[in-house]
């Protein structure tokens, strides 16, 4: 992956994640290009993305803001672009995990296709509860190379993606998403509280580190009162 393309993934997670406030001012240009340790030129060409896609803006003389977005008409609508986990997206609510099923194992020929590995390559299989302020909010299956890094149920309970930034440096800043509504499973219905075949929404995500290596590949179900998500659409590249 680009630098700037990395740094662009990185500060905007920061502006989604609050991170970075709507309506205050972006750090330093200095400050960035220190942080990242690039030139001053592979940072304008990151930030020229963010702007392009409406989340900065420059004022003459003053330096460069987070611009306001829209409201959103509920808090249950979250970006459908922004590859993070329940534990950044609801940053400002309680967030649980309920493990039910944690193994290691050979992968299947599905997962070694996604995730870029070999049949003798051995993975992590995780299936679990996330609960926010006491309601169930989703059904996760997840598969990552053992390789990665090792996991545990207390790291389970928490938030993978924290462990895996704060113990190996590996943040997740791209994915590749399918999305499609099914009827419920036996397995999905009593994770998830509700009637067999009852509508779901299944979200698969492959995930990306910062160098463009696949490190999980997982499948994501909501109850159908909990499938609101928004994308924006910016023209501005076309």
């Amino acid at each position: 992956m680009y630098k700037y393309r990395r740094i662009y993934s990185d500060i905007k997670k920061n502006i989604l994640t609050n991170h970075y406030r709507a309506g205050t001012l972006l750090p330093t240009q200095e400050f960035f290009a220190e942080k990242y340790n690039v030139s001053r030129i592979t940072l304008k060409r990151a930030l020229e993305l963010l702007e392009n896609e409406g989340l900065i803006y420059s004022k003459q003389g003053s330096g460069t803001y987070v611009r306001k977005q829209i409201e959103n008409p509920s808090e249950e609508m979250l970006p459908l672009d922004l590859p993070i986990g329940a534990t950044f997206t609801h940053r400002d609510q309680e967030v649980k995990s309920e493990i039910l099923h944690f193994s290691a194992r050979l992968p299947t020929e599905e997962e070694q296709g996604n995730l870029f590995i070999e049949s003798n390559s051995p993975v992590y299989e995780y299936k679990r509860v996330r609960i926010i302020n006491d309601e169930i909010y989703s059904f996760e299956h997840t598969v990552m190379p053992v390789s990665i890094a090792p996991l545990n149920e207390e790291i389970l309970s928490s938030s993978v993606y924290g462990y895996l930034g704060k113990e190996i440096q590996l943040q997740l800043t791209d994915a590749r998403r399918v999305i499609y509504a099914k009827k419920a499973n036996e397995e999905i219905s009593n994770a998830l509280n509700i009637k067999k075949n009852d509508p779901i929404l299944t979200i698969e995500q492959v995930g990306y580190d910062q160098d463009g290596n696949a490190f999980e590949f997982s499948k994501s179900a909501f109850k159908s009162n909990k499938s609101k998500f928004v994308i924006d659409i910016h023209l501005n590249d076309i």
